[in-house]
C-alpha cells in the first residue's frame, strides 16, 4: 500500500488573485505527483492519456497527500477526477501540531522549518512581473513543480513521525476529522450559493441612503461638539478625541506606561497594574485636553451663517444676507477653556496601545452607561455608520465580486485560521453575515431551484450543552432535560434601566461567562455573579482548566485537541494569564470544530447516498444550510435533524466523548436565507 503526493499548477486567465476553478478563464496547467514508495516525480500537463494514468495510480493509493488539499481536490474534481481516497493535508497537519499557537503554514515556511527540499520562488517572481505559468520555459516549470512535490512529501514524512509520539497520539483523531471535513468543504464551495442581485442592489440602495443620513447628522453633531476642529470619524484616534475629549500627543510614553508589548501569540499585552492616581498622572503626560474653538453661536444668525432682514410688517425678505456678526461663518471666533466632545471619563479598562478604545464593544458598553440622550444618539450613530460601511464593503461588494461566471457565489472556507478550529470564511465572510432584519443582506440568498427553498438546521444551545458535558455541571443537565431556555434567562437578568433585555440581543452575552469574557456594565457584573452562583460546576471546571494550564503549560480537551500556553502564570486575583483562551478553547473547539463538522459530514454523506439534487451550501458556527429541491423538502426535513443529532453517537466512536446531555436541533425553511419559518 502506498500514498500519493499531489500538487497542481494552474494558468490564470483573468483575476490574478483568484486561482480557483470557478473563474471561467482559469485552467489546470499541470499535475505533479509522487508515490511515497518511489523517489520519482511525475509531471503531466493534463493530456487525456496522462490523466488516465494518473487516475489509475490514484485509485490504488491509501492516502492522497497535498498541501492545502481543498485547492488541489477542487481542481481535480473540476477536471472530472473524483478523489475517493482518504486525504492528508500537510497544512492541516501542521495546524493541529501547532496546538493553538499561531504560525505560518505556507509550504515554503514548513520546508524551512523541517529543513527539507526548499521551495523555489520562481513562479511568485513571474506572477509579480505579470507573467503566468505557461510563460515559463518547460525546464523551469518542471523544476518548480517537482520541488513543491518533493517538499510536500518530505514534510508529510516528518509530520507523520511527530504524530506517532506519545504526547501527540490524541491529535490523530483531530487531524483525520479535519481532513475528512476538508473534502466535504470542497464540495460545499463547489456547489456555491445562488444570489438574487436585484434584491442585493435594493439592500445596497437602502444602506447608501441611511449612510448619507447618518453622516449628515454626525457632521452636524461634531461641528456642535468640537467647533472648528477638523475631525475624521473614520480615524479611531480622532474619534477618541471626540468621545473622551482627550488627544494623544506622546505615544512613546503611553506605550511604556501601559506596558504595551506582545505575547507568544502575537497579541498585545494590556491591563497594567496601576493606581487611579498613577493612571491620571500618565494620562496628563500623554494627552492634552481638546478645546472647543468657535464654540459660541452667533446671536444674530444662530449658526445659520446668514440672517433674514425683516420688513416693517415683520415679514422676512426673500433673500438672506450674510451675518455681519460672524462674517457668514456661523460662529464667533472665541477660544473657550472648557473641553470639547462628549467628555466621557476614560478608565484604565478603556486604554489600548493606540490610546483609548473606540471599537464596537467599547462603544456599546459606553452606551449602557450613557445618561444623556445626546450622548446615546451620537454613539449609536457612530456604531451604526461603522457597521453599514463594513457591511457594504465586506458583504455587498464582496458578494458581487465573489459571483463567478456560473452565476453562483463560491466563498472560501478556512479550517486553519482560528485558534480553536472553528471555521472562518472569506470572499466574502459568510460566517459573520448579519442575521437581523436591520441588515437584511441574507434576503439576497435564494434557492437555485425553481420553486426551491433554503432549509437551515441549527443546533440548539450547543455551547451550553457542551459546557455542561465538559464541566459535569448537574444544574445544566437538569435544565436541559426540563427544556430550560438559557437565553431567556440571560435576558431576564441583564436589565437596562430596570427593563429586561430582549432575548435576541441577550444571546450575545449568554456565553460570555463560559468563554471567560470580561464584565463591562454593572448589569453584566450582576449576570456573571448569578451565572457562576447558579452553575458552580462550570466555575470549578474553569479553575481546574487554569490549574492544568499553569502546571502542564497545556490544555487538552475531551476530544484530544491540545492548546499550548508556554508562559501561563497564576495572577494575584487567582485567575491566570490567558484565562479567556483557557476556558474558551475547550468549549468552542468541541462544539464548533468537532460536533458541527461531524454533523455536516453525516448529512453530506446521506444526501449523496440517496442521490438527492439538494446540496449543502453553507455552515455557520452551529448551523448548516441546505439549498433544497422542491420535491425533496420533506426528505431533508426528515434526514437533516437525524444526521446532526447522530453526531453525538459519532463523537463517542471517534473520540470516546460521552455526550450524556443530549443534543437538540431547530429547523426552519424559507425562500431566502433571512425570512425563515421555524418548524416545531
Amino acid at each position: 500500500m502506498y500514498d500519493i503526493v499531489v500538487d497542481l499548477e494552474v494558468t490564470l486567465g483573468g483575476d490574478m488573485t483568484d486561482p480557483t476553478p470557478y473563474q471561467a478563464l482559469n485552467s489546470l496547467a499541470a499535475i505533479g505527483w509522487q508515490r511515497t514508495d518511489s523517489d520519482e516525480v511525475m509531471i503531466y500537463e493534463t493530456e487525456a492519456a496522462d490523466l488516465a494514468r494518473f487516475k489509475e495510480d490514484l485509485s490504488g493509493a491509501r492516502y492522497v497527500v497535498c498541501h492545502h488539499a481543498k485547492f488541489d481536490i477542487s481542481w481535480l474534481r473540476e477536471c472530472g477526477i473524483t478523489v475517493n481516497n482518504k486525504i492528508i493535508d500537510t497544512m492541516i497537519n501542521q495546524y493541529v501540531l501547532n496546538r493553538g499557537v499561531r504560525g505560518s503554514l505556507g509550504l515554503k515556511y514548513l520546508a524551512e522549518h523541517y529543513d527539507v527540499t526548499r521551495k523555489t520562488d520562481v513562479l511568485q517572481e513571474a506572477l509579480g512581473k505579470g507573467l503566468n505559468w505557461c510563460d515559463l520555459d518547460r525546464a523551469t516549470r518542471y523544476e518548480y513543480l517537482s520541488s513543491d512535490v518533493r517538499a510536500t512529501a518530505e514534510i508529510y514524512r516528518e509530520q507523520m513521525s511527530l504524530f506517532e509520539k506519545e504526547d501527540s497520539l490524541s491529535l490523530v483523531s483531530i487531524r483525520d476529522l479535519m481532513a475528512e471535513f476538508c473534502s466535504v468543504l470542497t464540495d460545499i464551495e463547489r456547489a456555491g450559493m445562488a444570489v438574487d442581485l436585484s434584491v442585493l442592489d435594493k439592500v445596497d440602495e437602502d444602506y447608501a441612503k441611511e449612510e448619507e443620513e447618518l453622516r449628515s447628522y454626525l457632521t452636524r453633531q461634531v461641528r456642535e461638539l468640537m467647533g472648528d476642529l477638523d475631525v475624521n470619524l473614520s480615524s479611531p484616534e480622532q474619534l477618541s478625541q471626540v468621545i473622551y475629549s482627550c488627544q494623544l500627543v506622546d505615544k512613546g510614553i503611553w506605550k511604556t506606561a501601559m506596558n504595551i508589548g506582545v505575547d507568544h501569540r502575537g497579541k498585545p499585552l494590556r491591563r497594567p497594574r496601576m493606581s487611579a492616581v498613577t493612571f491620571r498622572t500618565v494620562l496628563s503626560q500623554c494627552f492634552k485636553r481638546s478645546k472647543k474653538v468657535k464654540s459660541l453661536q452667533c446671536p444674530a444668525c444662530r449658526g445659520r451663517m446668514h440672517y433674514y432682514r425683516t420688513k416693517k410688517n415683520g415679514e422676512d425678505f426673500k433673500k438672506p444676507t450674510a451675518c455681519p456678526g460672524c462674517l457668514g461663518k456661523g460662529y464667533i471666533y472665541k477660544e473657550l477653556e472648557h473641553r470639547a466632545g462628549l467628555n466621557i471619563k476614560p478608565a484604565i479598562s478603556l486604554a489600548s496601545a493606540g490610546g483609548f478604545k473606540t471599537d464596537k464593544l467599547t462603544l456599546n458598553a459606553l452606551l449602557e452607561k450613557s445618561s444623556t440622550l445626546e450622548t446615546r444618539r451620537f454613539l449609536e450613530s457612530v456604531v451604526r455608520l461603522s457597521a453599514i460601511e463594513t457591511y457594504r464593503a465586506s458583504f455587498i461588494e464582496g458578494i458581487k465580486k465573489g459571483i463567478k461566471s456560473d452565476g453562483l457565489l463560491h466563498a472560501s472556507f478556512n479550517q486553519c485560521v482560528t485558534a480553536t478550529g472553528r471555521l472562518s470564511s472569506s470572499n466574502p465572510n459568510l460566517q459573520n453575515m448579519p442575521k437581523g432584519k436591520s441588515f437584511p443582506v441574507r434576503r439576497a440568498f435564494v434557492s437555485r431551484f425553481t420553486g426551491g427553498s433554503l432549509i437551515e438546521i441549527d443546533y440548539s444551545q450547543l455551547e451550553f450543552r457542551v459546557a455542561g458535558i465538559l464541566s459535569h455541571d448537574p444544574v445544566i443537565k437538569r435544565e436541559i432535560e426540563e427544556g430550560f431556555d438559557v437565553h431567556a434567562y440571560t435576558a431576564h437578568v441583564l436589565t437596562t434601566n430596570g427593563e429586561a433585555t430582549e432575548r435576541g440581543p441577550a444571546k450575545a452575552s449568554t456565553f460570555r461567562p463560559l468563554y471567560g469574557g470580561t464584565q463591562g456594565s454593572p448589569a453584566q457584573m450582576v449576570y456573571f455573579q448569578e451565572f457562576f452562583n447558579k452553575y458552580r460546576g462550570v466555575f470549578s471546571w474553569h479553575d481546574r482548566l487554569q490549574t492544568e494550564a499553569v502546571t502542564s503549560k497545556r490544555v487538552v480537551t475531551a476530544t484530544g485537541r491540545q492548546f499550548d500556553f508556554p508562559d501561563c502564570q497564576r495572577q494575584q486575583n487567582g485567575n491566570t494569564s490567558y484565562k479567556t483562551q483557557i476556558v474558551n478553547y475547550p468549549v468552542q473547539s468541541v462544539a464548533t470544530a468537532e460536533i458541527v463538522p461531524i454533523g455536516v459530514i453525516l448529512l453530506y454523506r446521506k444526501i449523496k447516498e440517496l442521490g438527492l439534487q439538494s446540496v449543502v451550501v453553507n455552515t455557520v458556527h452551529d448551523s448548516v444550510l441546505i439549498d433544497t429541491h422542491p420535491e425533496e423538502a420533506d426528505i431533508i426535513k426528515l434526514i437533516g435533524p437525524k444526521c446532526l443529532l447522530n453526531a453525538q453517537d459519532e463523537a463517542l466512536k471517534r473520540f470516546g466523548l460521552d455526550m450524556y446531555i443530549p443534543l437538540d436541533v431547530e429547523i426552519s425553511q424559507g425562500k431566502n436565507w433571512l425570512e425563515q419559518e421555524e418548524f416545531t
